[in-house]
């Protein structure tokens, strides 16, 4: 095998590497996703029920289902920010921007 022969399998080799290696990164970056959309769904399920807005609860008649998602959303929100003070600090810290404005 000559020299450049060698350095184009070394490079050939390095690139199937670096894909792997990106390929990997894609799977890891894509599972967190799903895991935290997952907590998320179960955090809002979990809202929903400390709202009083599952099991036997009657249907919804379309005036209240606005005031049921505010409800819903405030309980989620507040959990939330336990969850995850930081990002809830944040988007506080967006709010009062838009407010100074």
């Amino acid at each position: 095998m000559t020299h450049d022969e060698h350095d184009h399998e070394h490079d050939h080799e390095h690139d199937v590497e670096e894909a792997l290696e990106e390929v990997l990164e894609l799977d890891s970056q894509s599972q967190i996703f799903l895991e935290m959309r997952r907590q998320n769904l179960e955090l809002l399920r979990i809202a929903s029920e400390v709202a009083g807005y599952s099991g036997q609860h009657p249907a919804l008649k379309p005036g209240d289902v606005r005031n049921a998602l505010r409800n819903i959303w405030d309980v989620y929100a507040e959990f939330y920010s336990w969850i995850d003070p930081e990002d809830s600090e944040e988007e506080g810290d967006e709010g009062e921007d838009e407010d100074d404005e």
